[in-house]
């Protein structure tokens, strides 16, 4: 999979998600996740009250990337297995997330999206987004009007998944 290749901040993810250790061994392995946020992921849980298990312990004070990530997969390794469907799939809605609240500093966010579709294994519920899939719509006469239909498709499939995924 090559999928696309950000940083993405913790301090972003957290407003959006509650991610797994397995979540965040997989944005790492994906280079989806900025390399320093299961670091303070770590610190949070601790400082959350949170079960302070040596391996977490470690992991927040980790600075080597090698061992951040052999860190993470021991924490990961010792939660039940997921579904990897919906890993993609949160992660789907993270890197979009991303990308469109970042969509004015692209130079073309509607290729992102068509890169991440190829990226994600081409996901139905993206594709009324995408500029070239088809669509039974009517053309609105314009190339901005059409391009600014499918950045409300956008949005609109983002405000729907955030309902998934919202911290509680």
């Amino acid at each position: 999979m090559e999928l696309v290749s950000l940083s993405i901040p913790y301090e972003f993810i957290e407003g959006k998600a509650r991610l797994s250790w397995r979540e965040v061994l997989f944005g790492l392995d994906e280079r989806l996740l900025d390399p320093g946020a299961p670091a303070y992921l770590a610190a949070a849980q601790i400082a959350g009250d949170e079960v302070s298990a040596p391996p977490l312990v470690d992991l927040a004070g980790s600075e080597e990337a090698h061992e951040t990530r052999s860190r993470v997969q021991a924490l990961a390794s010792a939660e039940p297995e997921g579904d990897v469907e919906e890993i993609r799939r949160k992660w789907l809605y993270l890197v979009l997330a991303w990308l469109f609240e970042h969509r004015g500093t692209l130079p073309d966010p509607l290729r992102c999206v068509e890169e991440v579709y190829g990226d994600f294994g081409y996901p139905e519920r993206i594709a009324c987004f995408v500029r070239y899939m088809p669509s039974d719509e009517p053309d609105l006469g314009s190339p901005a009007l059409n391009e600014q239909r499918l950045l409300d498709k956008w949005k609109r499939y983002l405000e729907l998944e955030s309902s998934r995924y919202a911290p509680s």
